[in-house]
């Protein structure tokens, strides 16, 4: 008798589920102001099918959910609108959508907070339950600025950390390089560190990233930050291009990019000296132009040449290249003509070196 009656249980529970089947959000994604609450206009779908064939219904089915979560990486960081509900009546195996509307407001500390983490965004998550069968839907938040206001990065200048722009070091140093950006208006940062390492063909290859920057950044006029690179391989001998790209500005600009080579540093525990070498072209006094062409002698175990151009009695370089020692001449491309115009090239204001291992 009692066999019999959990035989009877278990079937009326099967008969009696009425399902969720799915929960949408639109829009499926919104973008936050950084600096401004941002009401978020939402419109949950909620699609479900009645499942009772105990009767042929209809059937009224409370649908609700209690509030929704912004969650960061899978972790809910705040409880954010209220109770949302709606009857639903549906006749056996009929099915209906139901249309949840709400707003909710992000503050700006939420906002903020939502830029500098990791992600850069969360997701708004809702769970819908018909009393049977609970339901989940999100949408992504991002944050940043409107096209018409958002972030504009002006100018990135990049170094190593004493501020050379070319370098050489022995294996395993440990080397970082720092991005001082210039921008306007406000909104999220969003860049890479990029690297091109001696394994890839400097001509096939945008590089692997280093690391993916997502920084919130408030101006009411032009503003500075500062962007310090991870630690930077040095364990491989050989030519490193560097490069810190951005992405979402409103501005064409040009993005630098940093060498520097690593020499073997096991034969000795002295720093690498760099050695003059005999210069081919250009002729002294010789204009800087389009056309300008470094030219040198080789120089026996060389790693690499470093070219570097100095205003007249200055001793920090106004531009500089590092090139590997296979090659023994260098053109200068129009970005380094920029820095360059205004002075006279001569043997006192034009150095080549190189750097020899031991």
């Amino acid at each position: 008798m009692v066999f019999s009656l959990l035989l009877f249980i278990a079937g009326l529970s099967a008969q009696v589920q009425a399902d969720v089947n799915s929960v949408n959000a639109s829009p499926g994604s919104v973008t936050l102001a950084v600096n401004s609450s941002t009401p978020l206009n939402i419109v949950w779908r909620v699609n479900r099918t009645e499942t009772d064939t105990t009767a042929p219904g209809p059937f009224s089915r409370q649908v609700s959910s209690a509030n929704a979560v912004l969650q960061i990486n899978g972790t809910t960081v705040a409880t954010v609108g209220g109770m949302l509900s709606q009857t639903s009546v549906l006749s056996s195996n009929q099915s209906a959508t139901l249309n949840f509307n709400e707003v909710i407001d992000v503050n700006v500390g939420l906002a903020r907070r939502i830029a500098n983490s990791p992600a850069g965004s969360v997701r708004i998550v809702r769970l819908f339950d018909d009393g049977q069968r609970l339901g989940t839907g999100s949408l992504g938040a991002y944050s940043g600025g409107s096209s018409a206001e958002g972030l504009v990065v002006r100018r990135i200048d990049l170094a190593f950390e004493n501020t050379a722009r070319t370098d050489v070091v022995e294996q395993h140093t440990e080397l970082r390089a720092v991005a001082n950006i210039t921008f306007q208006s406000s909104g999220v940062l969003q860049g890479e560190w990029r690297l091109i390492d001696p394994t890839v063909s400097l001509g096939s290859s945008d590089g692997r990233v280093l690391q993916v920057v997502r920084q919130s950044l408030i101006s009411s006029g032009e503003g500075r930050t500062r962007v310090v690179s991870p630690t930077l391989p040095t364990g491989q001998q050989g030519l490193y291009l560097l490069a810190f790209s951005v992405q979402d500005t409103t501005a064409q600009i040009d993005i630098p990019i940093l060498r520097y080579f690593v020499v073997d540093g096991s034969g000795s525990s002295s720093q690498v000296k760099p050695e003059m070498i005999s210069v081919d072209q250009p002729l002294e006094n010789a204009l800087l132009d389009a056309d300008t062409l470094f030219k040198w002698q080789p120089v026996t175990n060389a790693h690499a040449y470093q070219v570097e151009v100095f205003a007249p009695q200055q001793s920090v370089p106004v531009t500089g290249k590092l090139v590997p020692a296979t090659e023994l001449q260098l053109a200068l491309t129009s970005m380094t003509l920029d820095c360059c115009r205004p002075y006279l090239l001569t043997n006192g204001s034009c150095g080549l070196s190189t750097h020899r291992g031991r």
